[in-house]
């Protein structure tokens, strides 16, 4: 029987086990935390009224491999009010400089013939002292959404996703995790191995015979491995902690993966025992502000009192070495600015927090990828397999839109699975 090993237990590894082993192939999988999901995970945990995302939270828009696997397994999701405002002081902007020059801005990345980094791109077309506010307001939402880093962006590749209408947008009830849940149960269910708390460190390999020495104490035998690690694993150097050894060396892979973008993100739960500035923010889902937490979003249309905070891309990097209480007060003092709101107020009706500072994830060390003007070719490399034996999968391989999602995740490891099973015909 042909044997394949997957590093990796997030949602690519558990959607390529899974169809690996719906054609007979023994798999096992190897999973560097205490748990499955990756990026992905449902906290329970914290006096919260409800679970709560620390990880991915959004399906955004009607994806087809998202949706049919939460409907195949009975996995409830719900629309929700993704409205965006702007606030300050507790008062709502009509208009930012993003929304003025919005359609302008689109038309002329439509029309660039080359590719350039975000910033080169903002200089050369829109480096008019009006457009002052429009270039702060394109690397925020580049930062944030995207977690790009503007000085490396591909400006075509923001433009294919911004340009891409994305309606009925869905949270999953009881959580990510539940999708997760399933996965495992389904790969489990067809004779899957999985081992977590152990850690890849050697891969020593020639055609279609890998040995995977691991920090567990194991060593691993198959006929091919699966990597869907995060990218900051293949970008890690030697000296450190994650390190992972490849004998012989693949360099033109490792040099391909470096040239794909890996964004940092910050998340901040909070809970209080009453709504904050009710009759302001009651019709929308989103609110921008202009403090160091500047992206914030509620529950609607669950009638809760929790509201979640968001900082990503180059704004984390003052903020990524803070303590979770840091990072606490920070958080309740962007809140208060921001919706005029007293801070003693807040810390009076705070009921539960959690913070996730992703950039300190062990294993993981970061969000989402983005694409520089690098990725395309990147891509291309990485997704070809290493003398049909060493295969690479991930968010960050995915070529669709939109990028850097759970969606981009399951779609690369069926894709990845598919390849592999032809290499075994």
């Amino acid at each position: 029987m042909n044997t394949v090993v997957i590093i990796g237990g997030g949602a690519s590894g558990l959607m390529a086990a899974l169809e690996l082993l719906k054609h007979n192939i023994q798999v096992t999988i190897i999973e560097a935390k205490n748990r499955l999901g990756g990026r992905i995970c449902t906290s329970n945990k914290g006096g919260f009224s409800q679970p709560v995302e620390t990880g991915a939270e959004f399906i955004h828009g009607n994806l087809p491999l998202t949706l049919s696997l939460l409907d195949e397994a009975g996995i409830a999701y719900h629309s929700f009010n993704d409205k965006m405002v702007h606030i300050e002081k507790g008062q709502l902007k009509q208009e930012s400089g993003l929304d003025h020059y919005w359609n302008k801005l689109m038309k002329q990345m439509a029309a660039l013939k080359h590719d350039m980094p975000l910033n080169d791109f903002l200089n050369s077309f829109f480096s008019d002292s009006k457009y002052a506010d429009l270039r702060t307001s394109v690397k925020s939402f580049a930062n944030g959404f995207d977690l790009a880093d503007a000085s490396v962006a591909s400006t075509k590749s923001l433009y294919q996703e911004w340009n891409k209408e994305m309606k009925d947008q869905y949270r999953i009830k009881e959580g990510y995790e539940r999708l997760i849940q399933y996965l495992e149960t389904e790969c489990r269910q067809r004779g899957c191995l999985i081992y977590t708390d152990c850690c890849a460190k050697k891969i020593s390999w020639r055609k279609n015979e890998v040995n995977i020495l691991t920090m567990c104490s194991r060593i691993f035998k198959a006929d091919k491995v699966m990597l869907t690690v995060p990218l900051s694993i293949l970008h890690a150097t030697s000296n450190s902690q994650y390190y992972v050894e490849f004998e012989p060396l693949i360099p033109e892979h490792i040099v391909a993966a470096g040239n794909i973008g890996f964004g940092n993100v910050i998340k901040i739960m909070l809970e209080f025992t009453e709504e904050l500035a009710k009759e302001r923010i009651k019709h929308a889902g989103f609110f921008l502000t202009n403090e160091i937490i500047p992206t914030w979003w509620n529950q609607l249309p669950l009638n809760n009192t929790i509201l979640t905070g968001w900082v990503g891309g180059e704004k984390v990097t003052s903020l990524k070495d803070n303590t979770d209480e840091d990072l606490l007060k920070i958080a309740l003092h962007s809140l208060s600015n921001a919706f005029h709101v007293p801070f003693s107020d807040l810390t009076t009706k705070l009921k539960a927090y959690k913070i996730a500072n992703w950039y300190k994830e062990p294993h993981i060390h970061g969000g989402y990828s983005f694409n520089t003007i690098k990725s395309v070719e990147a891509k291309k490399i990485l997704r070809k397999p290493v003398n049909d034996t060493i295969f690479f999968s991930g968010e960050a391989l995915y070529e669709g839109s939109p990028g850097g999602t759970v969606e981009a995740a399951l779609s690369s490891g069926k894709e990845t699975a598919t390849l592999l099973l032809k290499t075994l015909q």
